[in-house]
């Protein structure tokens, strides 16, 4: 009898000891620590590298040359959000060419704390990291205001000056998760907040994804995504104002680019595309951007245009199965007149190992 006690003191102690290491790691899959090394600097931007309209030319032969008023102002100063891979910020981390202008994409699964660790090389001023979606504490806020009731200051991470250097902590909780009725990731915006009008203009301004828990997959390079797509595409819609108002300033970008300057938006056939779609800017930011093509699932309806107003945020589902490459752009006249357009393409299934 002391015998089979015993035998059953050890199996509870070892059914204990696996319990304890089952939600160890349960523990570890739900919450894995994330890091980015994000540096702010200066650089000359071109709109239209090629210097070219590749895309839609109205009076001619496409590609054309870029009509007046841009002509031949298209390369402005800016300061962009520079992802690396270590702490030692010196090598840059490789970002998709579709991209454009637009910082890293910073990547959660609900559950994850998200460490960014930001240096401002930049000398166009202080500026900081305000993220949409994730919680925080007020010090990793890095917004620049004064509470209207209590006066609670700005938080530590507000203004990184030059040469200083902050690390923000963001955690994508309940709140940052998809809702059964989303898809399962969603698409939010971050960027600089001290005079946030003037650093969103100048280019500090970036995209968050977040997948909801239990949906995610890591890719061979580390990449997070959504276990059930295949491709993502970023696409920001944004007039940016180099020139004080004046027209030859006013960049009609997609990611930074005008007149079809935007390249890399290519699929596969029968991919399932996820495109995030966001907007920023003033009043003149009212987007309409429409794929040819295909139709796209928002909010469990199907259509082929969607609305942006300035900082928001869209995620559009795609199954990429027509063949061809399409036009897209924002459908707001003088948009399409300034350059807002590019084309996206669904490669045919003989080539489908280009990914």
């Amino acid at each position: 009898m002391k015998k089979k006690t015993k035998h059953i003191e050890i199996l509870l102690v070892v059914l204990a000891v696996f319990a304890v290491m089952s939600l160890f790691s349960t523990n570890a899959a739900w919450a894995t620590d994330r890091h980015y090394y994000i540096q702010a600097e200066d650089v000359m931007w071109d709109f239209a590298p090629s210097n070219m309209n590749l895309v839609h030319c109205l009076s001619g032969p496409t590609p054309c040359a870029i009509p007046e008023p841009w002509t031949n102002s298209h390369v402005f100063p800016m300061v962009r959000y520079i992802e690396y891979t270590d702490s030692s910020f010196t090598v840059k981390k490789p970002q998709p060419e579709w991209l454009g202008v637009l910082g890293p994409i910073i990547r959660a699964e609900v559950g994850d704390t998200v460490f960014v660790h930001f240096r401002n090389m930049s000398q166009a001023g202080s500026f900081g990291m305000h993220p949409h979606g994730f919680r925080y504490t007020k010090d990793n806020e890095g917004a620049q205001y004064v509470g209207a009731n209590s006066g609670v200051l700005p938080g530590a991470g507000t203004e990184v000056p030059t040469g200083g250097e902050f690390t923000y902590e963001w955690v994508a909780d309940a709140d940052s998760s998809p809702t059964q009725n989303d898809p399962s990731s969603l698409v939010w915006w971050y960027h600089s907040h001290v005079n946030e009008p003037r650093e969103t203009n100048l280019g500090l301004l970036g995209p968050i994804i977040i997948i909801k828990k239990g949906q995610a997959r890591t890719l061979p390079d580390g990449t997070l995504m959504p276990k059930d797509v295949d491709k993502e595409f970023v696409t920001a819609f944004f007039v940016f104002d180099e020139l004080a108002g004046e027209e030859p300033g006013l960049m009609h970008s997609i990611n930074g680019y005008i007149f079809g300057n935007l390249q890399g938006l290519i699929m596969n056939n029968g991919d399932r595309v996820r495109w995030y779609v966001i907007g920023m800017g003033n009043e003149v930011d009212l987007h309409t951007p429409h794929w040819h093509g295909k139709v796209v699932t928002v909010g469990g309806r199907r259509t082929d245009v969607v609305n942006l107003l300035p900082a928001a945020m869209v995620t559009a589902d795609m199954i990429a199965d027509n063949p061809g490459e399409w036009f897209y752009h924002c459908h707001v006249s003088d948009h399409i007149l300034a350059g807002m357009a590019t084309t996206y393409q669904i490669l045919p299934s003989a080539v489908r190992g280009r990914r």
